[in-house]
């Protein structure tokens, strides 16, 4: 019995070990002001939400190689900035500033 747990178990582990780890793309907000924020791994899911100042919000995937993480003032506006981010990398919006003119963590110095 002990045997064929230990197997069992064995083949568990390996079977998740060699299964596709995931990564995420997250989006922090380091503004003042509530915004809209979508963040999208590549390949992966894509989630939005409005994000309070310090909120963070992460699009998982298997295997992402990177993403975009995007910031609205609002879900029905069109117009908005978007940055282009490496895998488990998180990127901070600093400013908003409409039509793709914002202040971002990676873009600042």
């Amino acid at each position: 019995m002990k045997l064929l747990f230990a197997t069992a178990t064995l083949a568990i582990l390996t079977a998740t070990s060699s299964q596709a780890a995931p990564s995420a793309v997250c989006v922090t907000n380091g503004s003042e002001q509530a915004h809209f924020f979508a963040a999208e791994a590549i390949p992966g899911a894509r989630k939005t939400g409005w994000l309070q100042p310090g909120e963070t919000l992460c699009g998982a995937g298997n295997n992402a190689k990177g993403g975009v993480v995007s910031v609205f003032e609002a879900p029905d506006h069109e117009e908005g900035c978007s940055r282009l981010v490496s895998g488990d990398e998180t990127e901070t919006l600093l400013r908003y500033v409409d039509f793709d003119r914002c202040f971002w963590s990676s873009n600042t110095n």
